[in-house]
Protein backbone atom coordinates (compact mmCIF):
# COMPACT_ATOMS: atom_id res chain seq x y z
CA UNK A 1 0.00 0.00 0.00
CA UNK A 2 1.44 3.04 -1.09
CA UNK A 3 1.99 6.29 1.70
CA UNK A 4 -1.69 8.20 -0.07
CA UNK A 5 -3.41 4.92 0.28
CA UNK A 6 -2.50 4.21 3.21
CA UNK A 7 -2.85 8.42 4.50
CA UNK A 8 -6.70 7.93 3.33
CA UNK A 9 -7.37 4.81 5.09
CA UNK A 10 -5.75 6.20 8.36
CA UNK A 11 -7.73 9.16 7.66
CA UNK A 12 -11.05 7.05 7.04
CA UNK A 13 -10.72 4.87 10.22
CA UNK A 14 -10.59 7.99 12.46
CA UNK A 15 -13.73 9.10 11.32
CA UNK A 16 -15.27 6.19 12.14
CA UNK A 17 -14.05 6.32 15.45
CA UNK A 18 -15.03 10.06 15.60
CA UNK A 19 -18.05 9.15 14.37
CA UNK A 20 -19.46 6.21 16.89
CA UNK A 21 -17.71 7.83 20.19
CA UNK A 22 -20.79 9.26 21.74
CA UNK A 23 -22.53 5.92 21.18
CA UNK A 24 -21.71 5.09 24.86
CA UNK A 25 -23.56 8.21 25.89
CA UNK A 26 -26.61 6.61 25.58
CA UNK A 27 -26.31 3.78 27.61
CA UNK A 28 -25.17 6.36 30.86
CA UNK A 29 -28.01 5.81 33.19
CA UNK A 30 -27.24 7.51 36.99
CA UNK A 31 -24.10 10.13 36.12
CA UNK A 32 -25.44 13.51 34.86
CA UNK A 33 -24.16 15.42 31.65
CA UNK A 34 -21.64 17.00 33.85
CA UNK A 35 -19.87 14.28 35.36
CA UNK A 36 -19.32 12.70 32.31
CA UNK A 37 -17.82 15.52 30.51
CA UNK A 38 -15.20 15.94 33.30
CA UNK A 39 -14.49 12.25 32.46
CA UNK A 40 -14.30 12.54 29.07
CA UNK A 41 -12.70 15.56 28.67
CA UNK A 42 -10.02 14.51 31.47
CA UNK A 43 -9.22 11.34 29.56
CA UNK A 44 -9.48 12.57 25.86
CA UNK A 45 -7.63 16.11 26.59
CA UNK A 46 -5.06 15.43 29.50
CA UNK A 47 -4.21 11.94 30.12
CA UNK A 48 -4.24 10.20 27.06
CA UNK A 49 -2.23 12.62 24.37
CA UNK A 50 0.22 13.37 27.32
CA UNK A 51 0.89 9.54 27.51
CA UNK A 52 1.50 9.17 23.73
CA UNK A 53 3.81 12.05 23.69
CA UNK A 54 5.51 10.74 26.94
CA UNK A 55 5.95 7.12 25.08
CA UNK A 56 6.39 8.49 21.52
CA UNK A 57 8.45 11.56 21.55
CA UNK A 58 12.32 11.76 23.09
CA UNK A 59 13.10 14.20 25.56
CA UNK A 60 9.24 15.09 26.05
CA UNK A 61 7.90 17.61 27.65
CA UNK A 62 11.47 19.12 28.10
CA UNK A 63 11.90 20.24 24.72
CA UNK A 64 9.00 22.59 24.85
CA UNK A 65 12.08 24.95 26.81
CA UNK A 66 13.59 25.09 23.33
CA UNK A 67 11.08 26.59 21.56
CA UNK A 68 9.77 30.66 21.93
CA UNK A 69 6.22 31.12 23.75
CA UNK A 70 5.21 32.69 20.05
CA UNK A 71 6.01 29.25 18.44
CA UNK A 72 3.73 27.64 21.15
CA UNK A 73 1.16 29.78 21.01
CA UNK A 74 -0.72 29.45 17.33
CA UNK A 75 -1.29 25.96 18.34
CA UNK A 76 -2.61 26.77 22.18
CA UNK A 77 -5.08 29.74 20.88
CA UNK A 78 -6.48 27.46 18.33
CA UNK A 79 -6.85 24.38 20.71
CA UNK A 80 -8.55 27.14 23.16
CA UNK A 81 -10.97 28.30 20.09
CA UNK A 82 -11.76 24.86 19.68
CA UNK A 83 -12.46 24.04 23.05
CA UNK A 84 -15.04 26.57 22.88
CA UNK A 85 -16.39 24.77 20.21
CA UNK A 86 -17.16 22.25 21.64
CA UNK A 87 -19.27 23.59 24.42
CA UNK A 88 -21.22 26.00 22.55
CA UNK A 89 -22.20 22.62 19.98
CA UNK A 90 -24.05 21.42 23.01
CA UNK A 91 -25.99 24.81 23.51
CA UNK A 92 -26.83 24.85 20.05
CA UNK A 93 -28.01 21.51 20.04
CA UNK A 94 -30.54 22.34 22.18
CA UNK A 95 -32.05 25.45 20.86
CA UNK A 96 -31.81 24.01 17.34
CA UNK A 97 -32.09 20.21 17.22
CA UNK A 98 -29.59 17.93 16.32
CA UNK A 99 -30.07 17.79 12.82
CA UNK A 100 -29.78 21.61 12.04
CA UNK A 101 -27.08 21.96 14.34
CA UNK A 102 -25.14 18.98 13.88
CA UNK A 103 -25.22 20.35 9.49
CA UNK A 104 -24.10 24.43 10.25
CA UNK A 105 -21.54 22.86 12.70
CA UNK A 106 -20.03 20.32 10.62
CA UNK A 107 -20.18 22.24 7.46
CA UNK A 108 -18.51 25.25 8.47
CA UNK A 109 -16.30 23.38 10.49
CA UNK A 110 -15.15 21.33 7.12
CA UNK A 111 -14.97 24.53 4.84
CA UNK A 112 -12.79 26.55 7.35
CA UNK A 113 -10.33 23.81 8.89
CA UNK A 114 -9.78 22.64 5.07
CA UNK A 115 -9.57 25.76 3.36
CA UNK A 116 -7.32 27.79 5.97
CA UNK A 117 -4.62 25.66 5.77
CA UNK A 118 -4.86 25.92 1.91
CA UNK A 119 -5.07 29.33 1.37
CA UNK A 120 -2.29 29.99 4.05
CA UNK A 121 0.14 27.11 4.01
CA UNK A 122 -0.30 25.72 0.77
CA UNK A 123 -0.40 29.22 -1.44
CA UNK A 124 1.77 28.06 -4.19
CA UNK A 125 -0.61 24.95 -4.72
CA UNK A 126 -4.26 26.81 -5.28
CA UNK A 127 -3.71 26.76 -8.94
CA UNK A 128 -2.90 22.96 -9.34
CA UNK A 129 -5.44 20.10 -10.65
CA UNK A 130 -5.66 18.64 -7.13
CA UNK A 131 -6.31 22.05 -4.81
CA UNK A 132 -9.29 22.36 -7.45
CA UNK A 133 -10.41 18.50 -7.07
CA UNK A 134 -9.99 19.25 -3.38
CA UNK A 135 -11.90 21.93 -2.84
CA UNK A 136 -15.13 20.42 -5.43
CA UNK A 137 -14.74 17.51 -2.77
CA UNK A 138 -15.55 20.37 -0.10
CA UNK A 139 -18.62 21.34 -2.02
CA UNK A 140 -19.46 18.11 -2.25
CA UNK A 141 -19.42 17.37 1.12
CA UNK A 142 -21.48 20.80 2.16
CA UNK A 143 -24.27 20.20 -0.06
CA UNK A 144 -24.41 16.45 1.52
CA UNK A 145 -23.91 17.26 4.95
CA UNK A 146 -26.68 20.36 4.17
CA UNK A 147 -28.80 17.52 2.66
CA UNK A 148 -28.06 15.27 5.96
CA UNK A 149 -29.24 18.18 8.23
CA UNK A 150 -32.91 18.38 5.70
CA UNK A 151 -33.21 14.22 6.43
CA UNK A 152 -32.73 15.01 9.75
CA UNK A 153 -35.14 17.83 10.13
CA UNK A 154 -37.98 15.75 8.41
CA UNK A 155 -37.23 13.12 10.92
CA UNK A 156 -37.62 15.21 14.05
CA UNK A 157 -40.97 16.44 15.32
CA UNK A 158 -42.11 20.10 14.94
CA UNK A 159 -40.23 22.30 17.20
CA UNK A 160 -40.94 26.11 18.60
CA UNK A 161 -38.49 28.29 17.44
CA UNK A 162 -39.35 31.15 20.33
CA UNK A 163 -39.53 28.31 22.76
CA UNK A 164 -35.98 27.22 21.80
CA UNK A 165 -33.96 30.57 21.33
CA UNK A 166 -33.95 29.76 17.70
CA UNK A 167 -32.24 33.20 16.26
CA UNK A 168 -29.38 32.95 19.21
CA UNK A 169 -29.40 29.39 18.77
CA UNK A 170 -28.42 29.75 15.05
CA UNK A 171 -25.95 32.39 15.96
CA UNK A 172 -24.00 29.65 18.47
CA UNK A 173 -24.32 27.21 15.94
CA UNK A 174 -22.61 29.26 13.25
CA UNK A 175 -19.87 30.55 15.94
CA UNK A 176 -19.30 26.58 17.03
CA UNK A 177 -18.64 25.71 13.36
CA UNK A 178 -16.41 28.08 12.83
CA UNK A 179 -14.28 27.66 15.91
CA UNK A 180 -14.59 23.71 15.73
CA UNK A 181 -12.41 24.31 12.69
CA UNK A 182 -9.60 25.10 14.86
CA UNK A 183 -8.46 21.60 16.10
CA UNK A 184 -7.21 20.95 12.59
CA UNK A 185 -5.75 24.48 12.51
CA UNK A 186 -4.11 23.78 15.49
CA UNK A 187 -2.15 20.77 14.31
CA UNK A 188 -1.53 22.53 11.07
CA UNK A 189 0.31 25.50 12.68
CA UNK A 190 2.33 23.32 15.19
CA UNK A 191 4.62 23.01 13.04
CA UNK A 192 7.39 24.82 15.09
CA UNK A 193 7.06 22.47 17.54
CA UNK A 194 6.64 19.24 15.40
CA UNK A 195 10.49 19.68 14.21
CA UNK A 196 11.54 20.22 17.51
CA UNK A 197 10.20 17.20 18.55
CA UNK A 198 11.95 15.88 15.14
CA UNK A 199 15.11 17.19 16.16
CA UNK A 200 15.42 15.90 19.59
CA UNK A 201 15.19 12.37 18.03
CA UNK A 202 11.16 11.57 17.02
CA UNK A 203 10.43 9.88 13.93
CA UNK A 204 8.84 12.07 11.17
CA UNK A 205 5.28 10.05 11.39
CA UNK A 206 4.47 10.64 15.04
CA UNK A 207 6.30 14.26 15.52
CA UNK A 208 2.68 15.43 15.77
CA UNK A 209 2.27 13.40 19.06
CA UNK A 210 4.50 16.72 20.87
CA UNK A 211 1.66 19.07 19.33
CA UNK A 212 -1.52 17.35 21.12
CA UNK A 213 -0.84 18.32 24.36
CA UNK A 214 -0.44 21.89 23.40
CA UNK A 215 -3.45 22.05 21.51
CA UNK A 216 -5.61 19.92 23.36
CA UNK A 217 -4.49 21.83 26.77
CA UNK A 218 -5.67 24.67 25.19
CA UNK A 219 -9.37 22.72 24.36
CA UNK A 220 -8.96 21.82 28.16
CA UNK A 221 -9.57 25.44 29.44
CA UNK A 222 -13.11 26.53 28.46
CA UNK A 223 -14.38 22.40 28.34
CA UNK A 224 -12.89 22.05 31.85
CA UNK A 225 -14.59 25.07 33.34
CA UNK A 226 -18.20 25.01 31.79
CA UNK A 227 -17.90 21.28 33.38
CA UNK A 228 -16.94 22.70 36.83
CA UNK A 229 -19.35 25.03 36.48
CA UNK A 230 -22.17 23.06 36.32
CA UNK A 231 -20.70 20.68 38.83
CA UNK A 232 -20.90 23.28 41.43
CA UNK A 233 -24.63 24.60 40.27
CA UNK A 234 -26.38 21.25 40.20
CA UNK A 235 -24.24 20.06 43.17
CA UNK A 236 -23.23 17.02 41.13
CA UNK A 237 -20.32 16.05 42.19
CA UNK A 238 -21.18 13.51 44.43
CA UNK A 239 -22.27 11.17 41.35
CA UNK A 240 -18.57 10.92 40.60
CA UNK A 241 -18.24 8.15 43.26
CA UNK A 242 -21.31 6.34 42.20
CA UNK A 243 -22.06 4.00 39.16
CA UNK A 244 -19.20 2.64 37.80
CA UNK A 245 -20.71 1.20 34.31
CA UNK A 246 -21.27 5.18 33.89
CA UNK A 247 -17.53 5.59 34.84
CA UNK A 248 -16.51 3.09 32.08
CA UNK A 249 -18.32 4.40 29.49
CA UNK A 250 -17.40 8.13 30.15
CA UNK A 251 -13.59 6.33 29.74
CA UNK A 252 -14.63 4.88 26.84
CA UNK A 253 -15.94 7.58 25.31
CA UNK A 254 -12.65 9.45 25.93
CA UNK A 255 -10.55 6.82 24.59
CA UNK A 256 -12.54 6.53 21.08
CA UNK A 257 -12.10 10.19 20.57
CA UNK A 258 -8.03 10.46 21.42
CA UNK A 259 -7.92 7.71 19.63
CA UNK A 260 -9.95 9.20 16.49
CA UNK A 261 -7.56 12.63 16.79
CA UNK A 262 -4.59 10.29 17.14
CA UNK A 263 -5.37 8.19 13.91
CA UNK A 264 -6.17 11.47 11.47
CA UNK A 265 -2.88 13.74 13.15
CA UNK A 266 -1.12 10.90 11.40
CA UNK A 267 -2.88 10.54 8.19
CA UNK A 268 -1.82 13.59 7.40
CA UNK A 269 1.53 12.87 7.32
CA UNK A 270 1.11 10.32 4.56
CA UNK A 271 -1.17 12.46 1.97
CA UNK A 272 1.21 14.24 0.50
CA UNK A 273 1.65 18.30 0.80
CA UNK A 274 -2.35 18.69 1.15
CA UNK A 275 -2.35 16.40 3.91
CA UNK A 276 -3.58 18.59 6.44
CA UNK A 277 -7.02 19.97 4.00
CA UNK A 278 -7.33 17.00 2.59
CA UNK A 279 -7.48 14.78 5.75
CA UNK A 280 -9.61 17.07 7.49
CA UNK A 281 -12.14 16.96 4.67
CA UNK A 282 -12.05 13.31 4.53
CA UNK A 283 -11.85 12.91 8.42
CA UNK A 284 -14.89 15.02 8.51
CA UNK A 285 -17.42 13.57 5.90
CA UNK A 286 -16.80 9.38 7.63
CA UNK A 287 -17.42 11.20 10.85
CA UNK A 288 -21.06 12.54 9.03
CA UNK A 289 -21.36 9.27 6.88
CA UNK A 290 -20.36 6.50 10.53
CA UNK A 291 -23.04 9.10 12.74
CA UNK A 292 -25.55 8.96 10.23
CA UNK A 293 -25.27 4.78 10.06
CA UNK A 294 -24.96 4.42 13.71
CA UNK A 295 -28.29 6.38 13.84
CA UNK A 296 -29.69 4.16 11.64
CA UNK A 297 -28.51 1.20 13.70
CA UNK A 298 -29.64 2.03 17.25
CA UNK A 299 -33.39 2.90 15.88
CA UNK A 300 -33.17 6.63 15.50
CA UNK A 301 -35.07 6.37 11.66
CA UNK A 302 -37.14 3.71 12.65
CA UNK A 303 -40.23 5.89 12.28
CA UNK A 304 -38.80 8.49 9.94
CA UNK A 305 -41.09 8.76 6.89
CA UNK A 306 -40.11 7.93 3.39
CA UNK A 307 -39.64 11.16 2.71
CA UNK A 308 -36.56 11.87 5.69
CA UNK A 309 -35.29 8.24 4.50
CA UNK A 310 -34.97 9.02 0.69
CA UNK A 311 -33.29 12.67 1.50
CA UNK A 312 -30.87 10.54 3.67
CA UNK A 313 -29.80 8.12 1.48
CA UNK A 314 -29.31 10.62 -1.37
CA UNK A 315 -27.06 12.43 1.27
CA UNK A 316 -25.07 9.74 1.69
CA UNK A 317 -24.50 9.29 -1.77
CA UNK A 318 -23.13 12.57 -2.46
CA UNK A 319 -20.96 12.08 1.00
CA UNK A 320 -19.63 8.84 -0.50
CA UNK A 321 -18.76 10.50 -3.72
CA UNK A 322 -17.07 13.67 -1.99
CA UNK A 323 -14.70 11.21 0.28
CA UNK A 324 -14.00 9.89 -3.27
CA UNK A 325 -13.04 13.12 -4.74
CA UNK A 326 -11.38 14.83 -1.89
CA UNK A 327 -8.77 11.65 -2.27
CA UNK A 328 -8.12 12.03 -5.52
CA UNK A 329 -6.97 14.87 -4.58
CA UNK A 330 -3.87 13.68 -2.50
CA UNK A 331 -2.56 12.09 -5.46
Amino acid sequence: MNSNLFGIALALAGGVLVGNCMLPLKRIRVWPWECTWLMFSFVSLLLVPCLIALASIPDWPHLYASLRFSELLPSLLFGFGWGIAQVLFGISVVRLGMALAFTIIVGLGTVFGTLVPLLTLHKNELASGNSHILIAGCGLMIFGVALSGGAGKLREPPQSEASHGYSSGLGIAVLSGVLSSMLNLSLAFGGPIAQVAVDHGAQASSAVFAVWPVALAGGLVPNLAYTVFLLNKNQSWKFLTRSAPDAFLSLLMGLLWIGAVAIYGLSTRYLGRLGDSAGWAIYQITMVLTANTAGIVVGEWRLASRRALIVLASAVAILVLATITTAVSTR
